[in-house]
């Protein structure tokens, strides 16, 4: 019993273990004497804010069972439409932070629209919204960056400090935060999980799949304004390249995450803690020496090892005898399930069928 629980306790915190040794391998090293540095720190912590905030994005959608590749590019034309309106426009920060976040709103439910009710594979969809997107912002940047007339309240954000640390961190965790709860701890993140795992059994017990779905899309084009505002905060300006080249690192760094904290769920909290073990390795190895191509090497094969596991996982759980009850169940339990769900908020209702037969 006590190996089955340390085998537990190393898959839910192995990769924060990984995180701690990472940090005291470099922090020891010294060839890395300014690893432990309070400005290294700091451009680490800040410095992944944005990439932090796309890659939380990225979860909720998959958490429905569905893939949106639009959300780096659309955090990309956030940053152009803020600074577009203040630079060219001369709107005011606060209109031009609305109308960016409301873009990604606006791409989230076309997104949504397409994958709900047109039933349109999630991957073909928000690719091909990815390409409009890159056309938007070709056009409304002419291909260059913006970086005159910009709020200096804004700039504040991306390099003033609270309590010694960077505010856009603080932005990073109130997202997470926000992000964590309603999956974790409220009736709709719960119902999103139960779409994901299973929409027949979802819609058996009356949950509105598609207006989850479509809502889990809205709710990640949020998230990628935000993260497009602050893009803005961090780079001092709105560079049309920069928004589709962190969607690769932030679908890594959401794959890894679903390895540890909950395992096999994609969940915030694993998700966070997978963006900084790769930031610190990635931060360690450039101050080794290691040229720039390093962090495309840990971000392929953070996805490669995570998608492994994750098979792996699966294939060892479908290897497990299945009692012939469960073979034979009707499938009128996942409508039981619905009502015992309200009652042990903690369950699923795949997980509260699957309960009721063993």
């Amino acid at each position: 019993m006590n190996r089955v629980k340390a085998a537990e306790l190393l898959e839910r915190y192995g990769l924060l273990m990984l995180l701690a040794a990472v940090i005291v391998f470099f922090t020891v090293d010294p060839k890395t004497p300014q690893f432990h540095q309070i400005n290294n720190i700091r451009n680490i912590l800040g410095g992944e804010s944005v990439l932090g905030i796309i890659a939380i994005a990225t979860v909720i959608p998959l958490v429905a069972g569905h893939f949106d590749l639009s959300i780096g590019p659309a955090a990309g034309a956030s940053s152009l439409v803020t600074a577009g309106l203040m630079s060219k426009s001369g709107w005011s920060l606060g209109p031009a932070v609305v109308a960016a976040i409301m873009t990604c709103v606006l791409i989230g439910m076309v997104n949504g629209f397409l994958v709900a009710r047109l039933s349109i594979n999630s991957i073909i969809a928000t690719l091909g919204m990815s390409s409009l997107i890159s056309a938007f912002v070709q056009w409304y940047s002419q291909g260059q960056t913006i970086s005159t007339g910009i709020s200096q309240s804004l700039l504040n954000i991306g390099s003033a400090l609270w309590l010694g640390i960077p505010r856009t961190f603080f932005f990073l965790v109130a997202v997470a935060l926000v992000a964590w709860y309603v999956l974790e701890h409220t009736p709709s993140g719960r119902n999103l999980y139960a779409v994901g795992e299973s929409p027949r059994a979802a819609e058996l017990v009356g949950i509105p799949v598609r207006r989850y779905t479509f809502a889990s899309f809205v709710a990640a084009g949020v998230f990628a304004g935000i993260g497009g505002v602050l893009m803005v905060a961090v780079n001092g300006g709105a560079n049309p390249l920069i928004g589709p080249d962190l969607m690769l690192p932030a679908i890594a760094a959401v794959f890894l995450g679903a390895t540890a904290i909950k395992p096999g769920r994609y969940n915030v909290a694993g998700t966070f803690a997978a963006v900084y073990f790769l930031a610190v390795s990635v931060n360690g190895l450039t101050l080794l020496g290691a040229d720039t191509w390093v962090s495309d090497l840990f971000n392929g094969a953070a996805l490669l090892i995570a998608v492994s596991i994750a098979v792996w996982s699966g294939k060892r759980r479908l290897s497990r005898p299945v009692p012939p009850a469960a073979i034979d169940a009707p499938i009128h339990a996942a409508e039981d399930a619905g009502s015992e769900m309200s009652a042990n908020g903690s369950e699923t209702v795949v997980q509260a069928a699957q309960r009721r037969n063993p």
